[in-house]
């Protein structure tokens, strides 16, 4: 169970990492054309978050002692 856990959390994290570029070439696509303004800072924000638990989530798989 312990090896399933510490796989799960290294693909959760994998997945986040992949989160994050899309955010990165959503961002930089938008300077030019696509949403601006609180469209876009909510969308962003909204991304951030999900990010944030998601790497929360990732590590906390990882470090969880099994019972």
């Amino acid at each position: 169970m312990r090896i399933l856990n510490i796989v799960c959390g290294i693909a959760v994290i994998i997945t986040t990492l992949h989160l994050a570029h899309g955010m990165h070439h959503f961002l930089s696509a938008t300077s030019h054309e696509g949403p601006h303004g609180l469209a876009l800072y909510s969308i962003m924000t909204t991304a951030a978050v999900i990010w944030l638990l998601s790497l929360l989530g990732g590590c906390l798989l990882i470090l969880k002692r099994a019972q």
